[in-house]
């Protein structure tokens, strides 16, 4: 035992000296609890073996003392002196004793234990969970088949000295199986303050789930926030959790998610409410409906909603996905949304799918729709979209190939080019693909078909348009390698790729789906200038580009890099609308290249596409990064250029860092700045503080949010929204406070939130 003080108090806690620091080393918690009694095991269950230095015996009782050791099973009892009754199997002791068996190590004021059931009873005690690292103290700690059982008692992970946070509980039950502890009427004290009570609280000690109350959800949104979440585990492949929400200036609303995990499937479900906001009227705030129509005008608050659903499944050949997401307004996401990701969506995708794949057969069914979050037009849904692609190979290493889609489209709208109707598209193809291990060579030639069956916004005559277009395409390149000293190598890739595409009359062609390409270096070798099949640009062009990589001896990237651009041998007559311009009449696309390269813990990424006619740079974007564990730095630059007259240029730096100092305390921050509209996107910076015990990360954040209702012009397009979140996370136990982690993951690249 250990030494006494004067009081008769312990010299050291039971938890001190089970306590092993690493000093060397370097993450927040350098320290666990390690059991120091070596369990055995008797020959019986019933069996215990007794050795002290002097022992007492007689047909009723046995009177063990000094250096008493007591085994049981895999159990150590240790004590000054131990008596046992050999007629009702009960032991006891009047002493401090020490217990240890597999998980667990208790030290108290006095002992009983039963040998033919294994129950052991100690008053007074500490005692420490090796498993989760917990420990605490009891009046009454009580082990036998069932659990343990504490009455009276704290609980804490902090090691010890550290009294950072503790549970104080009437009763602490944890299970046979040490996978979860029952507390009834917890008290959570931070340092000494009490600062949450439960009545009922069910706490994991193993990474295993467990129906329960959790923590609360703290944050800000324009005022204050909380949501008390309940977790259902409900079965081993399905489980739930429910939380209410209130938010201040809006009111009361509900969450729920449902989660289930089969064999084949993999499924989510998601859906929130909130009752009669009384900050929104479904289309503006309270403030901004007085602005416009007057004080006096009554305000009439609207519920709110959200459903989200995701599925992914496999059953042999067939694949099946779902991916919808649907909000009551506009502005939901920017009211409760809790971060500059969430605000920032404008278009909400909704899709579901099935695919078959056998050999060189896919078929796939789909169905697209969208919610726009801002006014304006919503693109053309695909009512449904069904493809199919086979293949083969004929004589020597010809090769066959022949797609076809077949899509409904279908869009509410007024103006003279929102028709509704359907596409047939089909593409035959010819291959001859040569390969060789220094180069390769793919001659490619295709017939495009196109028909439109059109029902609004056409007249007699255009209801039924069709395309033909004929494509050829030759792209041929090298791999060329040599040795570097040392053990590396160095390639040189050279590419070259003719496109012909033949014109056909396309302007009278309905614009379900084209899309214009933000000019790149892999857009270069793509078929088609253009996204989507409305649109098949007419050409008669060379790619040209030549790509060099640099690998070390152990075979890794570190250096790569390309450059290449388009001759034209012709101009463009096909655009997307209006009649060609300069860009159309030009022999040369602008240069692009891209570059990365690594050096250490160093990350380097270049892109652009320079023009040399109007001596500018459409597009560059460039990425510097230093990622060693949690010290992470940052640096981008994005730039594009407006490609149409209703297109908004782009002009972007974004400046991120995280960056521990020392072994507990870290900072972080972000810097996102618009130059083109001279604002800040947004701005983050705190700090953060980590131990054994306890994570708290304290963030500011200063954000440009849009409101999507812009119906009024005397409304301010874009409102600031400064805010402090602050997050606990009681290793051990739970969370509570806003997800600052969440956010630096989304915020900081490379960012991972530590376990």
């Amino acid at each position: 035992m250990a030494a006494r003080l004067a009081g008769g108090e312990p010299a050291t806690t039971l938890a001190e000296s089970l306590w092993r620091a690493d000093p060397a080393a370097t993450a927040a918690c350098a320290g666990a609890y390690v059991a120091t009694e070596p369990l055995g095991t008797a020959t019986t269950a019933e069996t215990v073996d007794l050795t002290a230095a002097a022992i007492h015996s007689s047909p009723a009782t046995i009177d063990a003392r000094g250096g008493v050791l007591a085994r049981q099973r895999q159990r150590a009892l240790r004590t000054a002196r131990l008596t046992f009754n050999r007629t009702t199997g009960i032991g006891r002791s009047e002493q401090p004793v020490l217990l240890q068996e597999p998980g667990l190590a208790a030290r108290g004021q006095r002992l009983e234990f039963t040998a033919d059931s294994g129950r052991v009873r100690l008053a007074d005690a500490e005692y420490v969970l090796l498993a989760p690292q917990l420990r605490g103290a009891a009046a009454v700690v009580e082990r036998d088949a069932t659990g343990l059982r504490l009455g009276a008692a704290t609980l804490t992970r902090c090691p010890p000295g550290d009294r950072a946070w503790a549970l104080d509980a009437e009763r602490i039950h944890v299970d046979a199986e040490a996978a979860a502890a029952t507390l009834r009427g917890a008290r959570l004290r931070l340092g000494r303050v009490p600062i949450f009570y439960a009545p009922y609280l069910r706490l994991p000690l193993r990474r295993q789930r467990a129906s329960g109350w959790l923590f609360p959800r703290l944050g800000s949104n324009d005022g204050f926030d909380i949501a008390l979440p309940y977790y259902l585990n409900l079965a081993p492949h399905y489980d739930a959790t429910v939380a209410g929400r209130w938010i201040r200036d809006r009111g009361p609303g509900v969450e729920a998610e449902v989660r289930h995990l089969g064999q084949r499937t993999e499924s989510a479900l998601q859906a929130a409410w909130l009752h009669r906001d009384e900050d929104y009227d479904g289309t503006l705030s309270r403030s901004a409906f007085h602005e416009v129509h007057g004080a006096a005008a009554t305000f009439a608050p609207a519920s709110r909603y959200l459903l989200a659903a995701r599925h992914r499944g496999t059953y042999g050949r067939l694949t099946t996905a779902l991916d919808f997401t649907g909000v009551s307004d506009n502005d939901y996401f920017v009211d409760m949304g809790s971060d500059l990701a969430a605000s920032a969506r404008l278009l909400l995708e909704r899709r579901a799918e099935a695919a078959y794949a056998h050999g060189a057969l896919l078929v796939r069914l789909s169905v697209l729709d969208f919610q726009r979050l801002e006014p304006g037009q919503v693109p053309y849904r695909r009512l449904p979209e069904a493809s199919l692609a086979y293949g083969g190979q004929l004589a020597g290493p010809f090769a066959w190939r022949i797609g076809g889609s077949w899509t409904a489209f279908e869009r509410p709208g007024t103006g003279p080019r929102d028709q509704a109707g359907s596409r047939l598209h089909l593409e035959p193809a010819l291959r001859l693909p040569l390969a060789r291990s220094w180069g390769f060579l793919t001659i490619d030639a295709r017939l495009r078909l196109t028909g439109y069956a059109l029902v609004d916004g056409a007249a007699d005559s255009e209801r039924r348009p069709n395309r033909t277009v004929r494509a050829l395409q030759a792209d041929g390149g090298l791999f060329l390698e040599r040795r570097q000293p040392g053990g590396g190598r160095q390639t040189l890739e050279p590419r070259l790729q003719y496109r012909y595409q033949s014109y056909a009359q396309q302007a009278g062609l309905p614009r379900f789906d084209p899309g214009r390409l933000t000019f790149s270096y892999p857009q270069l070798f793509r078929a088609d200038r253009f996204a989507g099949i409305d649109r098949l640009g007419d050409a008669n062009e060379l790619a040209a580009g030549v790509a060099t990589r640099l690998f070390d001896g152990r075979g890794r990237e570190r250096l790569a890099a390309a450059l290449g651009t388009i001759v034209h041998f012709s101009d463009r007559r096909v655009t997307l609308a209006g009649e060609p311009g300069p860009a159309e009449r030009s022999r040369t696309s602008p240069l692009a290249g891209q570059l990365r390269g690594s050096l250490g813990r160093w990350r380097l990424t270049l892109a652009g596409a320079w023009d040399p006619g109007e001596r500018r740079a459409d597009t560059a974007s460039f990425d510097l990064g230093y990622h060693h564990g949690q010290r992470l730095v940052n640096v981008g630059y994005r730039r594009r250029l407006a490609a149409t007259a209703t297109a908004a240029r782009v002009e972007q730096t974004d400046v991120s860092v995280h960056w521990p100092l020392g072994r507990r305390w870290t900072a972080f921050g972000r810097w996102n700045h618009d130059w083109h509209f001279d604002r800040t996107v947004e701005t983050l910076a705190g700090f953060g503080y980590a131990s054994c015990c306890l994570d708290v990360k304290l963030l500011w954040h200063d954000t440009s949010v849009a409101p999507r209702n812009r119906l009024v012009a005397a409304l301010p397009d874009a409102k600031r929204r400064r805010g402090v979140m602050v997050q606990f996370v009681f290793r051990g136990l739970a969370g509570v406070g806003g997800n600052v982690a969440g956010r630096l993951e989304r915020s900081i690249k490379g960012y991972r939130s530590q376990p």
